[in-house]
């Protein structure tokens, strides 16, 4: 079996609310390979997103793929951490880079594609350990609610190169 190799952008989008933060979770369309699944805003970064320089790429995409999901403009505020997930029926090895995010105006509204049927500003930890997958989970888990969350995942000593790379390319484009 040929193995392919991809990069994703996931935007963790976060908002002040009445009760404190709230973070945007979309809900896949019924008629998509994972119908009616809870996402965040992410897409594949391709060759064709400009620069030269492996972060500049991903925070193109990452501008891309929330902007073609959900209608907004974004500033990246850092890099959270990244996992490996196998898609297309194990035939793609796909690396996932997440990035909190905040909206550029808070009063924008959302727009979804046609990729998302729903949307929801989510305020409690309890609620994204209800709705994600695992590893967006751990991500969210990062940023959001730590006084409240279920489940402490912890980070692994080997991201921490890697997380210190992405924040300092984010200091140096803000």
């Amino acid at each position: 079996m040929n193995i392919t190799k991809a990069r994703v952008a996931c935007g963790v989008i976060i908002k002040e609310g009445i009760d404190g933060d709230e973070i945007l979770v979309l809900k896949r369309s019924p008629d998509d390979h994972w119908p009616h699944a809870m996402d965040l805003p992410r897409g594949k970064c391709d060759g064709g997103n400009g620069g030269t320089n492996t972060n500049e790429k991903l925070i193109r995409c990452l501008r891309r793929e929330v902007k073609e999901e959900t209608g907004l403009d974004i500033d990246p505020l850092g890099y959270i951490d990244q996992f490996t997930y196998m898609a297309d029926r194990g035939t793609r090895e796909t690396t996932q880079y997440n990035f909190l995010c905040q909206m550029k105006d808070p009063k924008q509204e959302v727009r979804l594609s046609r990729e998302h049927s729903e949307y929801i500003w989510v305020s409690s930890m309890g609620q994204i350990e209800l709705m994600l997958m695992p590893e967006m989970k751990k991500t969210v888990s990062k940023v959001f609610n730590n006084e409240y969350k279920l489940v402490d995942y912890g980070m692994a000593s080997s991201q921490l190169a890697i997380d210190e790379t992405i924040n300092i390319y984010l200091e140096k484009i803000q």
